[in-house]
């Protein structure tokens, strides 16, 4: 995968554009969940797909943390919040490798969209080789087909001082995927610079989701009181 765009070379404007997200709130309730399924204070948890550590951060406080991400400057960015201490390994979500077992495994922000099918299917097998048996896994999928809006419009502001940040695109609904082309403006005292980024994300419904959880060896089921609105969360245990 090229690291370019907001996921590589421009991942310090990742922060700017998604101030308005409340990972705090979002990683208490993930907190719940966890415990829930019997995830106790103290247990190792790796996030997936970890991007700039949003969510490491507040899970910190009662987890030991770990995070993986196929791009470097988003883990660049990250190793800034969460200090030395926190493993940061630069790796495919698709076919990672742990030295040693973790409790759980969390792959939030419906980071899941970025891979096909045939890439889920490899995904859910590595997510299943990281926890120890009985570990629980939590992923956020992406929107349904049945629930994305086709030729929907998006712009996303930030503005600071020294900086005004403007995303827009229109979401196109190709068969399965999501094709985003978004449009940035980054004014700063340099001037102003305009770039493209492309995101093309695979809509699953919820029902394939929990189909290839068991196809990978875990138990599972929807949690509709998720993170993001109408997107729910897919809870599994590892099996065996």
């Amino acid at each position: 995968m090229e690291d370019h765009g907001m996921y590589g070379e421009r991942a310090a404007l990742y922060d700017r554009i998604y101030h308005f997200k409340d990972y705090a709130a979002e990683a208490r309730r993930v907190t719940e969940l966890l415990h829930a399924a019997g995830v106790p204070d103290g247990s190792r948890v790796l996030e997936a797909a970890c991007g700039t550590g949003n969510y490491l951060v507040p899970l910190s406080e009662p987890f030991r943390v770990s995070g993986l991400d196929i791009h470097r400057g988003m883990l660049d960015v990250a190793r800034a919040k969460v200090g030395d201490d926190v493993s940061l390994l630069c790796a495919d979500m698709r076919e990672f490798e742990l030295d040693s077992p973790v409790d759980a495994v969390v792959c939030l922000f419906s980071s899941i969209g970025y891979v096909r099918p045939e890439g889920l299917a490899r995904a859910l097998a590595a997510f299943h080789r990281a926890p120890r048996p009985g570990g629980v896994l939590i992923v956020e999928p992406w929107i349904a087909p049945e629930d994305l809006r086709h030729r929907s419009p998006h712009m996303q502001t930030y503005h600071s001082d020294d900086m005004h940040v403007a995303r827009a695109c229109t979401t196109l609904l190709d068969g399965r995927v999501a094709r985003m082309d978004f449009h940035w403006l980054v004014a700063t005292s340099g001037g102003v610079e305009h770039f493209t980024d492309r995101h093309e994300m695979w809509c699953s419904t919820k029902d394939e989701l929990l189909a290839a959880f068991d196809t990978a060896d875990f138990d599972a089921h929807l949690e509709d009181d998720g993170l993001c609105p109408g997107r729910g969360l897919v809870i599994g245990t590892r099996r065996g």
